[in-house]
């Protein structure tokens, strides 16, 4: 058993990783399980380098049209949550990592955040974005072809497949079950 507090050496090292907070386990798993499947929103934040980025949506619309929305979000429903996003008008949080965020033209089913570059950090083959999206930073992590430079209004997009939610009242992921209508 090895103990630390660097989740980056703990994914580097560990096979098996509980994460632990205020003296409280809350998850246990493969460093794979941890990053795709977080069961909170602790261990989503925890788990990841840059963190994960949340944002308050709101459920709206009905049957095949619901979507999650946000002040410049838009989130079709991920088909795995189809089931369990509870009532229209509910708020959730919505949860996409920063390698998941792409610019330009991506196939499939794609949420939209549109965000203005506030820093840009060029790192060779890529590039850390620093932006404000609804009042809130953000990061993204963009190829660096793109040349993206402070100012520029950022159409980007996730992945549906690469979307989680988190219930705002139990930091529980939905896909474990812990929400409710």
């Amino acid at each position: 058993m090895y103990v630390t507090h660097d989740q980056i050496e703990a994914m580097t090292m560990g096979t098996r990783i509980a994460v632990m907070n205020e003296g409280r386990l809350q998850q246990v798993g493969t460093p794979q399980e941890l990053y795709d499947r977080p069961i909170n929103r602790f261990v989503a934040g925890f788990i990841g380098s840059p963190a994960m980025n949340f944002i308050s949506v709101e459920v709206g619309g009905s049957g095949d049209s619901i979507t999650l929305t946000a002040p410049s979000v838009t989130i079709p429903i991920p088909p795995q949550f189809r089931e369990s996003i509870g009532a229209t008008g509910r708020t959730l949080i919505a949860g996409y990592r920063p390698e998941h965020l792409v610019l330009g033209p991506l196939g499939g089913a794609t949420a939209v955040v549109n965000a203005k570059a506030e820093v840009v950090e060029y790192l060779g083959n890529e590039e850390l974005i620093h932006a404000s999206c609804a009042d809130r930073d953000i990061v993204a992590i963009v190829d660096s072809a793109y040349r993206v430079r402070p100012g520029d209004m950022l159409e980007l997009r996730v992945p549906l497949e690469k979307i989680q939610l988190f219930d705002p009242d139990t930091n529980f992921a939905l896909s474990f079950g812990a929400v409710t209508a």
